[in-house]
């Protein structure tokens, strides 16, 4: 039996090879071989920060070094690490613009930031960028999104996909209900947010040093806060320093660092639904539709002890919040039962925090569950936010993941960026990786025993040695989503 499995091993192993040969031929194919000498500016496919999952080409960087032809080492002074060794299909040449106000005609040296741009040029190929699986998206698609009422103005565009009778139906509804589409986020009453902190010392820290962009930014969040009686002027003993978080809309989340003040709170221990099981309830449904609350957590009202508790300070105030922020450790559980509260008994409607969809079979059923839905966001005293929804669709991205029709795919951009994920370096960006792929896990068969060579260095009993083990089950990882 023994002898058995070890043959059938070797044949996988040879017949895997054989494989791998066959898609390298198939992707040269279309490969265009790039070279750079030490001194040329190139852009660099590094992660966005603060999304692990998504990727884009920044610069310009300067080639301090070429180690082969495939690798360099590249000045990153912006970055965490000042230099790095990259791949060269992490690499594109950078071109310069010419500025129609030189006379001399040289080409001038944009401004760099701590975030440089990407200038596109009238030489700039945008098929390759497609090629080499990245899609650059227009600095209007990274714009901030429009506030509900604008969106109301734009209803018929935004369903398309619907024929004539069933843009009108859902025009009639959502006209029915304005009050769960407001531009500002509502006060829920069916709960209040309570932190429990025992007899713990009041925790006093002092506001993070940023940078003037960032210190503008602090003050309009700080500003529409107040503004919408979120939050007040404190004079609590607590206070924690505030950060903010880039969204994928191209705008920032202020959030405040509760670390110190989530280790002496009393845990919630209401559990978060099944990712899965969200995923799964939605089957075959020929509607779909994709709701999404307006700043969620800012609907729910705080008690005047966590208000109190929940403090912060900032470079230029200090106020403490009204509503529910971010970052608390049981902000979770107590949304989860609010739209559990909300949500209770209506049929083909799966809520997970503060994303809700409704699927459906017919479209009659759609829009009976939609009313109800909508209903019960009125009398919760709840908002929708209209930009990030989407209505009676065959298919929508959900959790991470594309759902509809009966099918469960993985979101085409998160693969491309797992794809374009270098091989790793040191355990932190192992693990990285491997919590990248492991979420799309059930898409892959055999993955645990797939990745079992990279697992096992994760290990701080083994020492850190990348074999050519290793890099095959890198490669057949990426190769699984594919």
């Amino acid at each position: 039996m023994r002898e058995r499995l070890h043959a059938a091993c070797a044949l996988a192993q040879k017949s895997l090879s054989s494989s791998q040969k066959r898609m390298k031929l198939h992707y040269d194919k279309k490969a265009v071989g790039r070279s750079f000498a030490p001194g040329d500016q190139v852009l660099v496919l590094l992660p966005i920060p603060g999304s692990s999952l998504s990727a884009r080409f920044s610069g310009p960087y300067l080639v301090e070094k070429k180690l082969s032809d495939t690798n360099y080492v590249i000045k990153t002074p912006d970055r965490r690490r000042s230099s790095r060794v990259c791949h060269v299909n992490m690499l594109k040449a950078y071109y310069l613009r010419d500025s129609p106000n030189s006379s001399s005609g040289k080409p001038v040296q944009p401004a760099v930031s701590s975030l440089a741009a990407v200038v596109l040029t009238p030489g700039w190929n945008l098929e390759e960028d497609k090629e080499d699986g990245l899609e650059l998206r227009h600095t209007l698609q990274q714009c901030e999104r429009l506030c509900n009422s604008e969106m109301l103005k734009k209803l018929p565009s935004q369903m398309e996909h619907l024929d004539g009778d069933q843009t009108n139906d859902l025009i009639i509804l959502i006209n029915s209900f304005l009050n769960v589409f407001q531009d500002v986020p509502s006060r829920t009453s069916i709960l209040e947010h309570d932190v429990d902190v025992g007899n713990a010392a009041p925790i006093r820290q002092h506001p993070y040093r940023v940078n003037a962009k960032k210190r503008d930014i602090m003050k309009s969040e700080v500003a529409y806060l107040l503004e919408n009686d979120m939050a007040k002027p404190s004079n609590s003993s607590w206070s924690s320093p505030c950060i903010l978080v880039p969204k994928p809309d191209g705008t920032s989340r202020l959030c405040t660092d509760y670390r110190r003040v989530n280790a002496v709170t009393k845990s919630d221990s209401f559990p978060l639904p099944s990712l899965d099981d969200c995923i799964d309830r939605i089957g075959s449904s020929a509607y779909v539709s994709k709701l999404d609350l307006l700043k969620g957590y800012w609907q729910v009202p705080l008690t005047s002890r966590a208000s109190d508790i929940s403090a912060f300070v900032t470079p230029d105030n200090f106020v403490q919040y009204t509503v529910m922020p971010f970052g608390m450790c049981n902000a979770p559980a107590t949304f989860q039962r609010l739209v559990n509260i909300v949500f209770a008994d209506v049929p083909n409607c799966t809520a997970y925090l503060d994303d809700v969809v409704i699927h459906s079979s017919t479209w009659t059923d759609h829009l009976a569950t939609l009313r109800s839905v909508f209903q019960r966001l009125e009398n919760a005293s709840l908002t929708f936010n209209l930009a990030k929804c989407e209505f009676g669709k065959a298919t929508v991205t959900y959790l991470g993941k594309q759902v509809g029709r009966g099918q469960v795919r993985p979101v085409t951009g998160k693969v491309e960026a797992i794809v374009a994920f270098p091989a790793p370096t040191t355990r932190r960006q192992l693990r990285r990786f491997l919590g990248m792929v492991g979420y799309y896990r059930t898409s892959c068969k055999n993955f645990s025993t797939l990745v079992a060579p990279l697992t096992s260095l994760l290990s701080p009993k083994v020492p850190f040695k990348w074999s050519q083990e290793c890099n095959y089950a890198f490669e057949c990882a990426k190769a699984l989503l594919c």
